[in-house]
């Protein structure tokens, strides 16, 4: 891990969570992963080592302040980026998905 990745990480355990919000383990660099980082906005994935929970974060640092929305999630480090960089879902989509549903035939095309 690069010097600056290594800073990264320990600003937002400082910022944004020292410990787990389920067991109370202190978060460890290794159990940090930084999915997205746009200028002001990051999202961060933490995952316990401890008791395996696993939360993101949305850190939003535009004119010095910041903003912690946590999202628990069962997804591991290793999946989180294929659903984050993936297309974005339309309002349409989700009509389709929940018609087909609805009326019992299921969905073929998803």
């Amino acid at each position: 891990m690069d010097k600056s990745l290594r800073k990264q990480k320990r600003f937002f355990i400082d910022r944004i969570a020292k410990f787990c919000d389920k067991c109370g383990s202190a978060y460890h660099l290794s159990d940090i992963q930084v999915i997205q980082d746009k200028g002001p906005s990051a999202i961060i994935h933490f995952s316990c080592r401890n008791c395996k929970s696993s939360n993101v974060a949305n850190f939003v640092s535009p004119m010095g302040f910041t903003t912690r929305i946590p999202i628990n999630s069962d997804l591991t480090m290793d999946e989180f980026p294929r659903f984050a960089s993936g297309e974005t879902v339309s309002l349409d989509d989700v009509l389709e998905v929940y018609i087909c549903f609805e009326n019992g035939k299921g969905c073929v095309k998803i």
